[in-house]
């Protein structure tokens, strides 16, 4: 990680002792039962046609690892109950073919029900646990089912079986996903100072700037495989950090597509917006930009499409990155740039953790619980209230 603008010298000791009292998370402590899930998922693992259905984090993660590893099966994620896009679905999935995947710790998520009963009939197997609604459908049916941990939070969840049992389904690494996210773990704990602790730092530097004045945080993904972590990222810092009127907004995006339309919010809008830059560094296919002979001579402003000629387009992308990271450091706009070697289970694993640990820490700075979402559930409420209005009639 590069920071341009905060450094992470000369902090305060008050600040490095509330980071070390930070006590080890829940996502951290929990060690996932690798074989159980590669069990449950063999059993299902020829089905050609796999829809998970979930909300938040309880999608989210696998659809972080599904984006950046991609699959030859067919994947629905279902997080709506739009009544066009589930008879899409089942319009495209034969039952004798097809996986249904419902996600719920509590086993009470109305919404997840409400589309999981629009494919009673499927072979499902289920990730709850056994007191709520989902695990009773589950005994009744005879379903298979995974138990999920009651301490782990859906969006810390990456390393449960909500996200680990589709990835198995997938024929991913699980065990490199875990291994990768343990590893960055142990740089990340509590007892790790802040100097080496990419966690801390990147918390530090955000509540900084923060305090500054930089409220909105601008994340430009250079990389199609890692945007898929966009929702998941956005989901931890707000969950975790937007309480008592405190807290980021960010918006993530695909770059360079986001060079597009969000850098001119960027640079010419209110400037309480710090960047942070998200990069691929290695990719797994090398390809040149191949202009025909007889096109060299097509004029591009002042030169020619030659120009282009032998152009590596990895190099191509980093030009992209490097004009609006560098016109960021010209305008004095802050930003700071997280760089993924390359894309594998492993490395995925290595992310995930970081952000997890990353809205830990900022959360303490804070001053706020990392692990509530108190409006969430309210709203929730209000909406399972208007369910029992409508039932009514």
């Amino acid at each position: 990680m590069s920071n341009s603008i905060v450094s992470v010298t000369n902090v305060p000791s008050s600040t490095l002792t509330l980071l070390s009292s930070v006590g080890t998370p829940a996502f951290e402590s929990y060690e996932p039962n690798l074989t159980e899930i590669e069990a449950a998922a063999k059993r299902f693992r020829s089905k050609k046609n796999v829809v998970v259905i979930g909300n938040g984090g309880s999608i989210n993660n696998f659809g972080a690892f599904y984006c950046a590893l991609g699959s030859k099966k067919n994947v629905f994620l279902l997080n709506t109950l739009e009544p066009d896009v589930i008879a899409s679905i089942k319009k495209q999935c034969r039952k004798s073919n097809t996986v249904v995947v419902p996600v719920s710790k509590s086993g009470n998520t109305v919404s997840v029900l409400e589309a999981l009963l629009c494919f009673a009939d499927y072979p499902v197997v289920a990730l709850t646990t056994l007191k709520g609604t989902l695990g009773e459908l589950a005994k009744k049916k005879k379903w298979q089912y995974v138990l999920m941990p009651d301490s782990v939070g859906g969006r810390f969840a990456g390393r449960t079986a909500c996200a680990l049992l589709p990835c198995a389904l997938l024929g991913y690494d699980i065990a490199a996903i875990n291994k990768g996210a343990k590893k960055m773990g142990e740089g990340c704990k509590a007892s790790s100072p802040l100097e080496k602790n990419p966690a801390k730092q990147l918390a530090y530097t955000l509540f900084t700037l923060y305090e500054k004045g930089y409220h909105e945080i601008f994340m430009p993904v250079y990389s199609t495989a890692l945007s898929g972590f966009n929702q998941l990222i956005v989901q931890l810092v707000h969950e975790s950090c937007g309480k008592e009127g405190k807290g980021h907004t960010i918006y993530a995006a695909l770059a360079p597509e986001s060079q597009h339309h969000t850098n001119q919010r960027f640079f010419g809008g209110r400037q309480d917006v710090l960047g942070l830059f998200v990069k691929q560094e290695c990719f797994m296919n090398q390809m040149k930009v191949n202009v025909p002979s007889a096109l060299k001579d097509v004029p591009l402003k002042e030169n020619t499409l030659s120009l282009l000629n032998g152009m590596d387009l990895a190099k191509a992308l980093e030009f992209e990155y490097i004009g609006t990271q560098k016109d960021a450091a010209q305008s004095r706009i802050p930003n700071i740039t997280l760089s993924v070697d390359k894309i594998n289970e492993f490395s995925l694993g290595e992310y995930l953790t970081l952000w997890q640990y990353t809205t830990v820490y900022l959360a303490t700075l804070f001053g706020v619980n990392p692990y509530d979402q108190p409006q969430v559930e309210n709203s929730k409420r209000i909406s399972y209230e208007l369910t029992k209005e409508y039932a009514k009639k």
